[in-house]
C-alpha cells in the first residue's frame, strides 16, 4: 500500500483528545485509492476560525465541525495535492457526546466524511447523500467502529 501524506496542523489552545497523527493517516488511508500518494493538509481549529472560514467562504456565519477544500492537483507523476480539512475540535467534542458516539469514533468519521468531499462527494440531494453515507457506513465498518448511518 502506498502511502498517503498528511500535513497536520494542530491550532488549539488545549490539545488534549487529539487524535495522534497516525490515526488521521489511518483513516485516510482506508478511505483513499491505493493508487496514488494523496497529500492531504488537516488543520484542527478553534470555533472563531472555522466560523470565519464557514462565512468567507460558504456565507454561513456560523461554526461547523469540518470543511472541506478540494484541490485535486497533481504535483508529481503518482502523487496529488488533494486539498485540506478544517475541523473545529470543540464542536467535534460536543457533536460526539451529543450523538452517544466515541471521540474516537466520531474524529474518524468526521476525517473519512471530509476526504469523500475532496474527492468530490456530496450530499446536496437524497440520492448523493445515500450514495455518501453508504460509503461512509462500509469505512466505518471496515475500521470496526460503529456505523454512524441507519436506513
Amino acid at each position: 500500500m502506498k502511502k498517503n501524506i498528511i500535513n497536520l496542523q494542530i491550532c488549539c489552545k488545549n490539545n488534549k483528545s487529539i487524535p495522534k497523527k497516525s490515526y488521521f493517516l489511518k483513516w485516510i488511508n482506508q478511505t483513499l485509492s491505493k493508487k496514488n500518494i494523496n497529500i492531504i493538509t488537516i488543520r484542527v481549529v478553534e470555533k472563531k476560525e472555522i466560523q470565519y472560514l464557514n462565512s468567507k467562504y460558504r456565507g454561513k456565519n456560523k461554526s461547523t465541525n469540518i470543511l472541506s477544500f478540494p484541490y485535486n492537483k497533481f504535483i508529481k507523476s503518482n502523487q496529488t495535492l488533494l486539498g485540506d480539512l478544517v475541523l473545529c475540535k470543540a464542536i467535534i467534542e460536543e457533536e460526539s457526546l451529543q450523538y452517544k458516539r466515541t471521540l474516537e469514533s466520531y474524529w474518524a468519521q468526521m476525517i473519512i466524511h471530509g476526504t469523500l468531499h475532496l474527492l468530490g462527494y456530496d450530499h446536496h440531494n437524497k440520492q448523493s447523500a445515500y450514495v455518501m453515507e453508504t460509503l461512509e457506513n462500509k469505512i466505518m465498518l471496515s475500521l470496526n467502529y460503529a456505523q454512524p448511518y441507519q436506513y
